[in-house]
């Protein structure tokens, strides 16, 4: 061994000493005198070695004795009154030999703790729990010639050594071979066969095709549970079979027992494979969970709402996963696809920080509808807007001018729908927009580009203009007496420009009226309840409903404009009054069903939670059956509750 020639580590001088003397034991005075010899020999090549050559290097030795038996790879023991060193790794290289033996000829039985060499040391074993180390090992397994373990059983097996530079899979394989070779024996095979079958009646057929796969790739057998973990019970109970003959037995032999090891090693890798299963069964269908609530209402979430989510069960889906699978989940969603296609899962941003992830086949759906709730919000707060200018006998450029009113409509757009606006400028939308053949579909591009926003939301500039103007009095259509009015009531400009705070957007200003308007009608409400102590429940109903539309409303809406929207998503009824009629036997149903439940709700269980489940009854019942989109009228569900909640009567 060349590389001997330069060393001056300690342990692999006992390790190149050990294998010339092929004894894991070194006697101490032997050594110590073998390595003053070599450092004066080798002291030119390696100058660490400088200290073993000196009167005092038995000091230099005994402080690196010391730190090995610290980490237990030597244990200083005295044999026939001499002091020796027991090297522990090569113990470990001569029983992972042993275990290199039964791989090749599978009736070798495992090593255990009489097969030590004599006069060695209990503490140069590792004791662990099998169950435990194995399960670990399954985990993460380093290997290296640093451990020799003994793998304790239950119920009386005796252990095994295991060294730790032999792979798991190498002791479960040797395992399945011993078993293998017991089972494919004449007697053996029909007998255990026999029991097999009788124990399962009716399942004959399944029972013969495992223990032939069994008997003939035991391998083969096991991946059958690492994949579903179908067959775990013939496994068990093979396993039982097996134990209750043999421990019957009086007298064990080193076959014996090496059967015993074998069941008890395959019945832990089969225990551990079968959970593997199931936490991947668990897993996958916390997954279809997450793709089916990825597709329900509002159909964008951010990564926030992603990992709120729980399954019908109330149970949050994160934990049935991690963290790390979830994130390797969405990124497979939004990057695998095929050839020249979008993925299913796409991501759009409405502003550096915050980005939202959208099913592709939602994305114009929700693009027609925030279009026809901004075309409304927009113009209504326009037309307000406007008559409050025109009625100070004042104009803004977006009266006169094109392409002012385009940027008003981008600045009120941004404000009202953000998501929406967002969608807009993604880097997506002119590849679905090109293949959409949604009916009622909106036309977003001309010529590779996106069209003017008056167009996309189907607003005029001068039809809200002269819609401002009508609501005007009389007179302001009178040139002389308007003229007249204007130097009389007009506000005079300051002189000096004042610095203004930045002026709200006329949609956020209508938004912030209607709900002061919603505020202002839960407070009297509350302060007519305030005189009644019984009422006090009232009141706690109301204070927590409005905490759940927090939740369910998007802060630039507001409760009655998110009930319009989705009444569209699930109310495809032609006709005005029969459109309307569903509406009001739906909302019937649901006053119905909320005046039996407020008889037992309890205030501190009305929770966004609680919410869901009882929409989860209530779109479930046959009344409901009819209507197609039940995840959009769920969520309209959720809503009115909450808005009947809000305004209890006093």
């Amino acid at each position: 061994m060349s590389f001997m020639a330069t060393t001056a580590n300690i342990l692999t001088l006992l390790k190149y000493y050990t294998s010339k003397q092929k004894s894991p034991f070194v006697e101490y005075n032997e050594f110590a005198d073998y390595l003053h010899r070599y450092a004066q020999h080798h002291m030119s090549e390696n100058s660490d070695l400088v200290v073993y050559c000196g009167s005092s290097y038995l000091e230099t030795l005994d402080e690196e004795l010391h730190q090995l038996i610290g980490k237990k790879q030597i244990v200083i023991t005295s044999v026939h009154n001499k002091d020796h060193i027991l090297v522990l790794p090569y113990l470990v290289e001569h029983y992972a030999a042993i275990y290199r033996s039964v791989e090749s000829t599978i009736t070798v039985p495992y090593p255990i703790y009489s097969d030590l060499p004599k006069n060695c040391p209990t503490s140069i074993l590792t004791q662990v729990t099998a169950l435990d180390t194995i399960y670990q090992f399954f985990e993460k397994q380093e290997l290296n010639d640093k451990v020799l373990y003994s793998l304790v059983f239950d119920k009386g097996v005796p252990s095994i050594l295991f060294p730790s530079n032999i792979p798991v899979s190498v002791l479960v394989s040797t395992a399945l071979g011993k078993l293998q070779h017991l089972l494919a024996k004449g007697e053996s095979h029909d007998y255990f066969l026999k029991k097999l079958s009788i124990s399962n009646p009716g399942k004959e057929l399944s029972i013969k095709s495992f223990f032939a796969q069994f008997v003939a790739k035991p391998e083969a057998a096991l991946d059958v549970i690492k994949d579903t973990g179908e067959t775990f019970y013939y496994w068990s109970q093979l396993f039982f079979f097996i134990k209750q003959d043999y421990t019957k037995l009086k007298d064990l032999t080193p076959e014996d027992t090496n059967i015993l090891q074998a069941v008890a090693i395959a019945e832990i890798a089969t225990s551990y494979y079968k959970s593997k299963a199931s936490e991947r069964q668990v897993k996958n269908e916390a997954f279809e969970v997450l793709d089916r609530l990825l597709k329900n209402p509002p159909y964008y979430h951010s990564m926030s709402d992603i990992l709120k989510m729980k399954d019908p069960s109330g149970v949050l889906l994160l934990g049935q996963y991690k963290e790390d699978e979830l994130k390797a989940h969405l990124d497979f969603l939004t990057t695998e696809s095929q050839p020249n296609e979008l993925p299913d899962l796409l991501i759009f941003k409405v502003s550096e920080e915050e980005g939202y992830f959208i099913c592709k086949d939602k994305v114009m759906p929700l693009i027609i509808r925030l279009t026809n709730d901004a075309r409304v919000l927009i113009r209504e707060s326009l037309v307000k807007q406007w008559y409050k200018v025109l009625l100070d006998f004042e104009t803004l450029p977006e009266m006169k001018e094109s392409a002012a009113f385009e940027r008003c409509l981008e600045r009120e757009l941004s404000s009202c729908e953000p998501i929406l606006y967002g969608l807009l400028g993604s880097n997506f939308l002119s590849v679905i927009a090109f293949d959409d053949h949604t009916p009622g579909r909106v036309a977003l591009f001309r010529d590779g580009m996106l069209v003017p926003y008056s167009e996309m939301l189907m607003l005029s500039r001068a039809e809200i203009y002269s819609d401002a103007k009508i609501k005007l009095p009389f007179w302001y259509g009178l040139p002389v007496i308007s003229w007249l009015m204007s130097i009389l009531l007009k506000k005079p400009k300051a002189k000096k420009p004042v610095k203004k705070p930045p002026v709200k957007t006329a949609t956020r200003t209508l938004t912030d009226e209607e709900r002061s308007v919603e505020q202002e009608k839960v407070r009297k409400l509350d302060t007519a309840d305030s005189f009644d102590p019984k009422k006090s429940r009232k009141r706690e109903l109301r204070k927590a409903a409005g905490e759940v539309e927090k939740l369910i409303v998007p802060p630039e809406s507001t409760l009655d404009r998110e009930l319009e929207s989705y009444i569209s998503e699930w109310n495809d009824r032609i006709g005005k009054r029969n459109h309307d009629n569903l509406t009001e036997d739906v909302n019937n149903l649901i006053r119905d069903y909320m005046r039996k439940t407020l008889r037992s709700l309890r205030t501190e269980a009305f929770t966004y939670d609680r919410i869901k489940s009882l929409a989860d009854s209530l779109v479930s019942s046959p009344s409901m059956m009819q209507i197609k989109n039940h995840p959009a009228l769920k969520h309209y569900i959720e809503l009115y509750m909450v808005k009947l909640i809000k305004n209890l009567p006093a």
